[in-house]
C-alpha cells in the first residue's frame, strides 16, 4: 500500500474497514509493527520527549493491547489523554484519528474535552498530565454521564478555549434561531423554506420527471431528515426537509408508474412527522400544528397504526410545549388508546416502542400538572413496554427503550424539586445502551444533570455537563431554554478560569451576556 502512494493514516482507515481493526490498532498495523515492536517505539519517544525518562513506567504488550480494544467488556484500561497524545506522536497521527464513535460515547466529558484542546492547540504529549492514579484502571466500565472529579473539572476549565469546546462551525446558509420567539422576521426565520414547501404545493424539483424508483430516493431522504435531527443538527434537518416535502407531495401528484400508494403515504407521513419535530423545537407552534396534522392524515391513509400514533404523539407535543397540558393528555390517552385497540398487522416492537414514547410523554405532562401518582403509574407502564423491546431502541425514531424511561424518571425527578434523586439516577444511567444515533438524547440528558447539580448547588459538575453538550450537540445550546437558563446561571455564580470558557460558550450559542 506504501508503493501505491498510500499514507500511513490512509492504510490505517484501510485496515480499519477491511479487518474491523479498533482505529488504535489499525495505526500499529498501519506501521507493520507488532504489540511488543510498538511498545519499544513507544517507551523510546517516552524516554525522548521527556515524558518518562527513567523507564519507570513502560508500556508493554499487554498494556497496548488493552488500549488498543478499550472499550470492549471486561477491558479495564481506558486510554487517557495523555497516552492517546504519545501514541498520535509516535504513530505520526492526530489524536482524533485514534478514537472512535464507540470511545467518544465511553470517555469522560473532561477527558473529550482535553482532547480537542490537545489537537486544536497542538499541545505534546509530556505536558499534558496524566490522570488520577488508578483512573484507567477502573474496576467497572464507568457510565458516560459519571459525576466528574473536582480535578477533571479544573482540568477542563482552566486548559479550554472556545476553540477546544466548540467543534469547528461549518459555515450554513441560514442559522436556526438562537432563542423561541413568536415573531421571527421572514427574512430571519430558518424554516421559511419548510412553511413555504407545507403550505404552497410544487413541481417536482428534480432535474427529470419522477419514475418508479423515485419513491425510494424520496423516502430515503425523509429518514435522514430523522437522523439529522436526532443527531441536533437542526441546521442540516432545516436544509433538507423543504425539498422533501415538495417531492413527496408533487409524487403524490404524479402518481408515478408502478408507485406503492401506501408507501407513498407512509413517506408522506414520515416527513411531516420530521417536520412537526423540528417546528417544535423552534417553537413554531402553528407550522407543527400543521405538520402533525397531515402526518396523521398520511399515516391514516397508509392504514399504519404506530405511524398514526407517532404523528398524533406529535400534535400533542405541540399543546404541550405551549403549555396546554389538558389538550395534551387529551391527545396522547385517545392515541394510546386507539393503538391497543386498533393495532393491525404492524410490527410489534413499533407498536411497542409508539405505546411507549406516548406513555412518557402523557407522564411528563402529568409532572408538569402536578399528578405525582399518575406520573408514576404512567411510568411504571412504559417500563412494561420497554420490557417488551427488552432492549433500547429507536423504531420510528421514538428513542424508546429501559434508558429513556430512566431518563424520564430523572426529569420527574427535577421537576417534583428532588434533585438529589435526580443526580443518582442520572448516575445510574448508562447512555452507551442508547443506539449511535440519538447525539439529541445523550446531550438532553447532560442538560437535565446539570439542572439537577446547580440546583444541589455543584457548579463546577454543571459545568462540565454543559461543556459536554456544547462539544457533543452545539445547536441544543441554540434552542433549549432549560440548558440556556443553566449556562446563563453558571456564568453568573463561574469564577476563577471557569467563566471565561463558558462564555465562549454562551458566545457561540448566541446568548446574550
Amino acid at each position: 500500500m506504501r508503493a501505491g502512494g498510500m499514507s500511513h493514516d490512509e492504510i490505517a482507515v484501510e485496515f480499519a474497514r477491511r479487518y474491523h481493526y479498533r482505529p488504535r490498532a489499525a495505526h500499529r498495523h498501519a506501521r507493520g509493527w507488532t504489540q511488543d515492536q510498538a511498545a519499544d517505539h513507544i517507551n523510546a519517544h517516552a524516554a525522548r520527549s521527556g515524558l518518562d525518562p527513567d523507564g519507570t513506567a513502560p508500556m508493554t504488550s499487554p498494556k497496548l493491547s488493552e488500549v488498543e480494544n478499550w472499550p470492549l467488556p471486561n477491558n479495564r484500561r481506558r486510554p487517557t489523554p495523555q497516552i492517546l497524545a504519545l501514541l498520535a506522536e509516535v504513530y505520526g497521527t492526530s489524536v482524533q484519528s485514534l478514537i472512535d464513535l464507540d470511545d467518544r460515547e465511553q470517555l469522560p466529558p473532561a477527558d473529550l474535552l482535553l482532547i480537542n484542546l490537545i489537537e486544536t492547540k497542538g499541545v505534546p504529549a509530556s505536558a499534558v498530565g496524566s490522570s488520577t492514579r488508578g483512573e484507567s484502571a477502573k474496576s467497572e466500565v464507568a457510565p458516560m454521564v459519571d459525576a466528574p472529579s473536582r480535578q477533571q473539572v479544573l482540568l477542563a476549565a482552566s486548559a479550554l478555549g472556545v476553540a477546544a469546546v466548540l467543534p469547528r462551525s461549518r459555515a450554513v446558509a441560514v442559522p436556526f434561531p438562537a432563542a423561541r420567539s413568536s415573531v421571527t422576521p421572514v427574512a430571519e426565520d430558518p424554516l421559511a423554506d419548510l412553511r413555504e414547501a407545507v403550505t404552497v404545493p410544487a413541481e417536482w424539483s428534480g432535474e427529470r420527471e419522477p419514475g418508479a424508483d423515485a419513491l425510494a430516493e424520496v423516502d430515503a431522504r425523509a429518514r435522514e431528515c430523522h437522523r439529522r435531527y436526532q443527531q441536533a443538527d437542526y441546521d442540516g434537518t432545516a436544509r433538507l426537509l423543504p425539498a422533501v416535502v415538495r417531492d413527496i407531495e408533487a409524487l403524490s401528484a404524479y402518481q408515478p408508474a408502478g408507485a406503492d400508494q401506501q408507501r407513498m403515504r407512509r413517506t408522506q407521513a414520515v416527513a411531516y412527522i420530521a417536520a412537526a419535530k423540528l417546528a417544535t423545537k423552534s417553537g413554531a407552534h402553528d407550522l407543527a400544528w400543521l405538520a402533525a396534522d397531515r402526518g396523521q392524515h398520511a399515516a391514516l391513509a397508509a392504514d399504519a397504526p404506530a405511524l398514526l400514533a407517532t404523528a398524533r404523539r406529535q400534535i400533542a407535543c405541540v399543546f404541550h410545549d405551549q403549555g396546554r397540558l389538558v389538550d395534551a393528555e387529551r391527545v396522547a390517552l385517545a392515541a394510546l388508546d386507539a393503538v391497543t385497540r386498533r393495532p393491525g398487522e404492524e410490527n410489534p416492537r413499533d407498536l411497542a416502542s409508539a405505546r411507549g414514547a406516548l406513555l412518557l410523554l402523557a407522564a411528563v405532562t402529568a409532572v408538569r400538572q402536578g399528578e405525582r401518582t399518575a406520573a408514576r403509574r404512567r411510568l411504571a407502564a412504559a417500563a412494561e413496554q420497554a420490557a417488551v423491546l427488552g432492549q433500547d431502541d429507536n423504531r420510528l425514531w421514538s428513542a424508546f427503550g429501559p434508558t429513556n424511561v430512566a431518563i424520564h424518571s430523572l426529569t420527574a425527578a427535577l421537576a417534583f424539586d428532588d434533585p438529589t434523586e435526580a443526580v443518582d439516577i442520572g448516575t445510574r444511567i448508562d447512555t452507551r445502551l442508547l443506539p449511535s444515533a440519538l447525539a439529541g438524547r445523550r446531550a438532553r440528558l447532560h442538560v437535565d444533570l446539570a439542572d439537577g447539580h446547580v440546583r444541589l448547588g455543584d457548579d463546577q459538575s454543571a459545568a462540565v455537563h454543559i461543556l459536554e453538550v456544547a462539544r457533543s450537540a452545539p445547536q441544543l445550546l441554540r434552542v433549549d431554554p432549560a440548558a440556556r437558563t443553566l449556562l446563563t446561571a453558571l456564568i453568573g455564580r463561574a469564577r476563577g478560569s471557569t467563566a471565561p470558557v463558558l462564555r465562549s460558550v454562551a458566545e457561540q450559542a448566541g446568548l446574550p451576556l
